[in-house]
């Protein structure tokens, strides 16, 4: 599969899982953070908290947008959160500048190597430092 291909596809299950989410009974747990490239924050993008199968995680996706401060807090559907339990992370940036040389694995759930637990009834600040 060519790489717009690829990128079509990996947005269509993104998205397909976002809708899914929608309505799902689990109470969900507020989580924000910052995520920062080279010590600096990253300037724009987005992040997505999938739940990880082989930790025990179900449910749907969580995602946020990156603000220009590396700010973001996540959103299962239209709905402030994420469900408990394990998770893995991906981050994708947009824009150009400093944010353009993120290294590719961080945009693949199997290759971020960035993995988080969700405890419920804790509001929940996640901070990222990749390299």
């Amino acid at each position: 599969m060519n790489t717009p291909r690829k990128l079509l596809w990996y947005c269509g299950v993104l998205l397909g899982l976002a809708v899914a989410g929608c309505g799902h009974d689990d109470k969900l747990t507020p989580v924000h953070g910052q995520v920062f490239y080279h010590d600096q924050p990253l300037a724009g993008g987005t992040i997505v908290f999938t739940p990880d199968p082989e930790r025990g995680g179900h449910g749907p996706l969580a995602y946020g947008e990156v603000g220009p401060d590396g700010r973001y807090t996540l959103h299962t559907g239209d709905t402030p959160g994420a469900v408990p339990g394990w998770h893995r992370i991906t981050i994708a940036p947009v824009g150009q500048a400093s944010t353009s040389d993120l290294p590719r694995k961080y945009s693949d759930p199997q290759q971020s190597g960035l993995l988080r637990e969700i405890k419920a009834d804790k509001i929940v600040e996640q901070d990222f430092h990749l390299e």
